[in-house]
């Protein structure tokens, strides 16, 4: 059994509601009107779309954007702290399974300190992560996903965005998409993912089939792209 990798916020966490607020506030002190105007949680696939990287650079320039998002980045580790919720429910469990078994690693864009105080709200540490690079570490999320297929044999990366199956692919991975994250499954499905699931009980039976620990099946025939 391989290692498994996952991306953080969307995926192992839901910090959609974190995530829209804080895009809110970076727009209004920075003063960037000519970004979207976001309603709610339901309009962040308007900016989590395509590579991420890119994604605002239909409004704003490329180096404003880079400014945005490390701005953002910092409003969301602040306002960590009031998160009401760390891992989501469905998956503690498999993910001490994985721990136990193969391990698994996450490579996240979010900073180390609030990824591991947000994970060990409901994890042992024992059940933590392998490996845990963020946004402080170096180096592309490929460049990262590349050295842990090369280094520790990791097979897939588990992300909720197209540009994470980007990343996976030149990497050389499997790429898994969850469609309860940041991106529309109409903007996953365009990245080419190997498999989307659609709910983290879906991810939950997938990680359990891939630990070899008994749990519910997987539901039947999640989506294939080819």
């Amino acid at each position: 059994m391989a290692m498994l990798v996952f991306d953080f916020d969307g995926v192992l966490h839901d910090s959609r509601n974190r995530a829209w607020r804080c895009y809110q506030q970076a727009r209004t002190e920075m003063e960037l009107w000519a970004l979207p105007d976001l309603a709610g949680t339901g309009d962040l696939p308007l900016v989590y779309q395509g590579v991420l990287s890119e994604s605002l650079t239909r409004w704003v320039d490329f180096e404003v954007a880079e400014r945005f998002w490390k701005r953002h980045a910092e409003l969301t580790a602040r306002a960590a702290a009031d998160e009401p919720d760390g891992v989501i429910p469905e998956l503690a469990s498999p993910l001490a399974g994985l721990a136990a078994g193969p391990g698994y690693a996450v490579v996240t864009g979010s900073h180390h300190t609030t990824v591991r105080n947000l994970l060990a709200r409901d994890l042992t540490e024992e059940a933590m992560p392998h490996i845990l690079l963020s946004r402080d570490e170096s180096g592309s999320k490929t460049d990262k996903l590349h050295d842990l297929r090369t280094r520790y044999g990791a097979s897939a990366y588990v992300g909720d965005t197209g540009s994470d199956v980007r990343h996976a692919h030149a990497a050389g991975l499997t790429a898994i998409a969850v469609a309860y994250g940041y991106a529309s499954r109409e903007d996953l499905t365009a990245a080419g993912p190997d498999l989307i699931l659609a709910t983290p009980a879906d991810l939950a039976a997938w990680c359990r089939a891939h630990a070899g620990v008994p749990g519910p099946a997987p539901a039947p025939a999640p989506s294939r792209t080819t």
